[in-house]
């Protein structure tokens, strides 16, 4: 099958919903050290006629560039494994070059070279334009798995990539891509821009209500993840102020009033998602944005009727605005909009479809606007980017073709281009005119759409409308509050959050790779296929429901989504992988004894002693391994931050591990993280 433009994952709590905490997992790599940095096929080094067009220094999966006498869109075609080339002066296409994988984006350098990132097969591939409508390959660079964002530092002297799944920032040494080190970072890095004095490097995250940041210039190389947590409006200092009573008090209460206090405390504040995308302010400088979504995911003590809290705005945008010289964000930024009063109906204010799935994000630096595109409502939202809280200063709007994964701004004409993966349309958006909407939230001057070539092996029909579907936001059918099934996983993976649900607290579950072997479904195991499984978790939400062509294109989706990367088998090599094997299959542990088979789940519902005071029901579907090791945090209620908690406290609960040395839970635990 062609690669599809999105990865995937899968839920217990149903297939739609949020994004938020749990960034406590160990082992993705080593905080520092040399990266994987082979080059294969020639050398990196070429005497190409490409040049950028202006120097954003960011990658993309569309940027502009002049080859020769042209200007262009290279375009990082995912579904068709090449860069496309469209001429900015004709809007048409011109040129095609196949890659050897799926590119999640494309960067021109400044010495000429064209950078694309190929998400699937873990490598930076390097081109060369011998003219305006031809690339050639020159060489590719081994990175972490699953390299996703793309960066140059302000003095051209480092490329920086992040790595999805390997969850790391590789920085590579710009000149021949060889020397190298990498960092470790919280579960899925997307964006990564640079600091304008080049010392700090800045990452976001797609869930666990962080972002990174990574120091350049020291040695050791700090990494510091910021909490980016929302609050309802007068909330934060009404907080400081109780606090401040809590602490003169201290002396008169004990530790566990204190830390029921400070869990009150918590259960106000909205976990952060959806962290795709990041632009850097230019005027003023020194800022950057991190479009994303505030979510409230209900009182784990509580069972309300469906996912999540029926009395407030389940999800909300937000635009965050961190200070590059401090690395912290602005209080005035993360104020929580209020979408819905307390009937759950829509207030005056959200007269217009919200920004769910933020993607992309860029600032013009004429117009001085960030330009922010939307997955499932196929906008581009422009907010002034000099606000206190640009998500209360929207300026402007356009509708786009579907699936808008990119923006690149014009910086001789007042336009952007935008790509579609979905519908493979690249949309012209007219910059100049009037700041503000017209009254039917439409920008005045036209949009031009142009088509790209359709594919030779396209994605099958049933897939491709199960994609669009799935990233619908605000539908109806799907949600009442405007959730899509990407709201809870994005990318396809899980987001990171335990939902208050009609059956007790429940975490999200990964899709990818998962969805088509998983029945039964949901933790409790009852709903034995998965459009049964869909049914009830619209209902739960409050949607109408799916029918037809819709619900098979949604099923047929789900259970096609592709792993974040190849499934590893364990390395008989790793003498600690191969006795963390021996460790997992030996009857004293019994892990296999439920994580069986091929699923390494033996589908059945168990009684671990996991059952909370809010939980229904006390037995528990066993949960597939595949990929446990990038998910989290763990248990049906997510309990355990990290794989490592889990192995030292389950003992008596799900399989034996008291008896095992802290070197053999190593051992079991790099074998997991194989699987």
């Amino acid at each position: 099958m062609r690669s599809l433009a999105l990865g995937a994952g899968f839920v217990t709590v149903g297939l739609l919903a949020g994004c938020g905490g749990g960034h406590g997992e160990r082992g993705a790599a080593s905080p520092s050290g040399p990266a994987a940095t082979a080059a294969a096929g020639g050398s990196c080094k070429v005497h190409s006629v490409a040049k950028p067009l202006g120097q954003p220094r960011a990658g993309s999966s569309v940027a502009l560039a002049k080859l020769g006498d042209k200007n262009v869109a290279l375009v990082a075609d995912e579904d068709g494994r090449a860069i496309q080339i469209v001429d900015l002066a004709t809007n048409k296409e011109i040129g095609s070059t196949a890659l050897d994988g799926a590119p999640a984006q494309v960067m021109v350098t400044t010495d000429g070279r064209i950078l694309a990132l190929l998400r699937d097969r873990s490598r930076m591939q390097v081109l060369e334009a011998e003219s305006a409508t031809s690339l050639v390959a020159r060489c590719s660079v081994v990175t972490p798995a699953e390299p996703v964002g793309l960066a140059a530092s302000p003095d051209d002297a480092s490329i920086l990539v992040t790595s999805g799944w390997g969850r790391t920032l590789t920085v590579y040494e710009s000149a021949a891509l060889g020397h190298s080190y990498q960092v470790a970072l919280p579960r899925e890095p997307r964006s990564v821009v640079v600091s304008d004095d080049g010392a700090t490097a800045f990452v976001s995250h797609a869930v666990g209500s962080v972002l990174s940041t990574v120091d350049l210039k020291k040695p050791d190389h700090a990494t510091r993840a910021v909490p980016v947590t929302g609050q309802e409006p007068g909330m934060r200092a009404a907080l400081r102020s109780r606090r401040k009573e809590l602490a003169q008090m201290t002396a008169s209460l004990t530790a566990e009033q204190i830390a029921m206090f400070e869990k009150s405390f918590q259960r106000t504040e909205r976990a952060s998602c959806q962290g795709f995308a990041l632009a850097k302010s230019v005027a003023p400088a020194g800022r950057i944005l991190a479009p994303q979504v505030f979510v409230d995911p209900g009182t784990p003590e509580q069972r309300p009727e469906g996912y999540g809290n029926a009395n407030t705005a389940t999800e909300s945008p937000s635009v965050a605005v961190f200070d590059e010289g401090t690395g912290e964000p602005f209080e005035s930024s993360l104020t929580v909009q209020r979408g819905l009063d307390w009937r759950g109906e829509k207030t005056a204010r959200d007269h217009r479809e919200e920004c769910l799935l933020p993607r992309a994000a860029i600032v013009d630096p004429r117009s001085r606007l960030l330009l922010v595109s939307c997955f499932g409502i196929d906008n581009v939202v422009a907010y002034d980017a000099a606000a206190a809280d640009p998500q209360a200063a929207e300026r402007r709007r356009w509708v786009v073709g579907s699936g808008p994964s990119g923006i690149a701004v014009d910086p001789e004409q007042p336009r952007a281009y935008v790509w579609s993966q979905f519908d493979r349309t690249l949309s012209v958006l007219p910059l100049g005119g009037p700041d503000l909407v017209d009254d039917k939230g439409a920008a005045p001057q036209a949009v031009v759409k142009v088509a790209l070539a359709p594919l030779a092996n396209k994605v099958p029909t049933d897939i491709a409308l199960g994609r669009i579907v799935f990233h619908s936001a605000g539908d109806s059918r799907i949600s009442k509050d405007g959730r899509a099934c990407a709201s809870c996983h994005p990318d396809g993976r899980d987001d990171a959050i335990t939902w208050a649900t009609p059956e007790g607290p429940r975490r999200s579950i990964m899709l990818a790779g998962r969805a088509a072997t998983a029945a039964p479904y949901a933790w409790s195991g009852a709903t034995k296929t998965l459009d049964a499984h869909l049914h009830m978790t619209f209902d739960r939400l409050d949607g109408t429901g799916l029918k037809s062509l819709e619900l098979e294109g949604l099923v047929a989706y789900v259970s096609n989504m592709r792993p974040p990367v190849p499934q590893q088998d364990a390395k008989a090599g790793d003498p600690k992988v191969a006795r963390g094997a021996q460790i997992f299959g030996s009857k004293e542990t019994g892990c296999s004894s439920c994580h069986s088979g091929a699923k390494f789940s033996d589908g059945a519902v168990h009684d671990v002693k996991s059952r909370t005071d809010a939980d229904r029901g006390a037995t528990f579907k066993t949960p597939t391994l595949h990929f446990v090791g990038g998910t989290g945090p763990y248990f049906h209620d997510g309990r355990y931050k990290s794989l490592h908690d889990l192995l030292r406290d389950i003992d008596g609960k799900m399989g034996h591990t008291k008896h095992l040395s802290e070197t053999d839970l190593d051992s079991l635990e790099s074998y997991l993280r194989t699987l």
